[in-house]
């Protein structure tokens, strides 16, 4: 007794062989021209990207910000306190920044990094980073006084604000003190 799948094998292939030459071409020029629907179409599917920097209040006049950066570049600003701009503007930077700066997370080893840096003195602000990359996602809350954070966690927080020029909205100390922002 045969199989019927080796008999479907058989039948596939001795029709194979028996297709005339003429046609040869034909079948030729529809595999190409499904290899090029196929090119067409997108080779992967973005995972969405979100990552935010939020600066708290400290006993004092810390500027209290944050910023959310998307993955096609768009930027969030939301002035609270203490910022040179109150309320929320938003910009674009490039994707080559966003880029840098996911990399940077990942230099880091964000998804490894402890939820919650604390300890210290009492009266420093926060810094609170968090990253979205498709469905893994972290927030790292990070008391600026806090020895065991570690310095290139401080140096993210840092090239975030460099990134999306922070400064435009929260301004030097000079410039809030003039203000009477403090």
């Amino acid at each position: 007794m045969r199989s019927p799948m080796l008999l479907s094998v058989l039948i596939g292939l001795s029709s194979a062989l028996i297709i005339p030459a003429f046609h040869a071409p034909l079948l030729a020029a529809e595999a190409t021209s499904l290899s090029r629907r196929v090119a067409v179409q997108p080779q992967q599917v973005r995972q969405p990207v979100m990552l935010t920097l939020e600066r708290t209040a400290c006993f004092g006049f810390c500027p209290m910000y944050k910023l959310t950066v998307y993955g096609n570049g768009k930027v969030v600003y939301e002035g609270r306190r203490f910022v040179k701009v109150t309320g929320t503007r938003t910009i674009t930077i490039s994707q080559s920044a966003v880029k840098k700066l996911i990399a940077e997370f990942q230099r880091l080893q964000y998804f490894q990094l402890q939820d919650s840096y604390t300890g210290g003195h009492t009266d420093a602000p926060s810094t609170i980073t968090s990253l979205m990359m498709g469905k893994r996602q972290k927030t790292v809350n990070h008391y600026l006084a806090s020895p065991n954070a570690p310095k290139e966690l401080t140096a993210l927080e840092n090239k975030i604000d460099a990134a999306v020029n922070s400064q435009q909205w929260i301004g030097t100390a000079s410039e809030r003190n003039s203000q009477g922002v403090r």
